[in-house]
């Protein structure tokens, strides 16, 4: 079983982010802490990262029938999404929304996200909690 994960624009600079905050993270600790879990889980991962709808739609259309899950956190794309969201209902793959609450406008892209409709799973918290909750959902779903 392989689950594709996306992060969206500007994760690279969580590190930055973070640094005022108490969870010190990076997209590479995300990383490291999904493949950990994946591993227990029993599960492969695909980890990519976009900061445009274009790439995230082709690689999800792409990968499609070597995928049994999504995990994606589209961030400011969430809002304006409608290509993403339209191939997700075409394609009805489990999928889990997460957004981090370290960035500025984490809530708000929550919040008003496109995706709410289309997705089985959302998350928006501080820490690697969304991202880990997110992949044991999936798994636990397929």
């Amino acid at each position: 079983m392989k689950i594709l994960v996306i992060h969206g624009p500007n994760m690279p600079l969580l590190g930055k982010v973070s640094a005022n905050t108490e969870t010190r993270l990076t997209i590479d600790k995300i990383n490291r802490s999904l493949r950990k879990a994946a591993t227990e889980l029993n599960i492969d991962l695909k980890i990519l990262q976009f900061y445009d709808e274009e790439h995230i739609m082709k690689t999800i259309s792409r990968s499609r029938k070597e995928i049994a899950g999504i995990l994606i956190n589209p961030g400011p794309l969430a809002r304006t999404a409608y290509g993403t969201r339209e191939l997700l209902a075409i394609l009805q793959i489990p999928t889990a929304e997460v957004h981090m609450s370290e960035f500025p406008f984490s809530k708000e892209n929550y919040d008003q996200s496109v995706l709410t409709d289309v997705v089985k799973f959302r998350y928006c918290r501080p820490g690697l909690e969304p991202y880990l909750n997110g992949l044991k959902d999936l798994a636990s779903c397929l």
